[in-house]
């Protein structure tokens, strides 16, 4: 896959959240169903995945079973998209986050990486302080039933396919 152009949508800019590193947060009201984001890039494989640096794999998007997403380029506003146990983004395909529902000027930009995550070698504590905290993400949350229901329809196509075949 070529490294196209990896979008973020006006109105999106990075901020520094102290000792949690950095977020993005919207400058701008965005309405449900907004594209916010659009990943671009090169294709590895998980096994390529494990040489990298945690700092490098916190980068990563996954985008099927053996395929990942990285930036041929320095880092860009989407690369700084942080988790959230309750987030306002979601998947429309593989590589395209859109806003859930509408979400107002001064909110962080978030998904859930269960949404794409499938793998247990991702896995960090959690620090969104949501209602919903998990507390702990791993890449296998995406089997939590609960999850499933509070995200249908929003999970990358991939991660779709999996609870499909699981539930079969």
């Amino acid at each position: 896959m070529s490294d196209g152009t990896t979008y973020s949508a006006p109105g999106l800019k990075v901020v520094s959240l102290g000792s949690r590193g950095r977020g993005v947060v919207a400058e701008r009201n965005f309405k449900q169903g907004e594209v916010i984001a659009i990943w671009r890039g090169s294709i590895i494989t998980e096994r390529e995945v494990l040489q990298l640096s945690d700092s490098e794999r916190s980068q990563l998007l996954q985008v099927d079973q053996d395929a990942f997403l990285i930036t041929n380029k320095a880092l860009l506003t989407v690369d700084y998209i942080n988790h959230s146990c309750e987030p306002n983004c979601g998947f429309t395909d593989n590589t395209t986050l859109v806003a859930m529902r509408d979400i107002k000027a001064g909110e962080a930009i978030t998904f859930d990486y269960a949404m794409s995550d499938t793998k247990p070698i991702f896995a960090f504590d959690c620090w969104c302080s949501t209602s919903k905290c998990r507390k702990k993400i791993i890449g296998n949350d995406w089997q939590l039933a609960d999850l499933q229901e509070r995200y249908a329809g929003w999970f990358a196509p991939h991660v779709a396919r999996l609870i499909k075949q699981s539930q079969h």
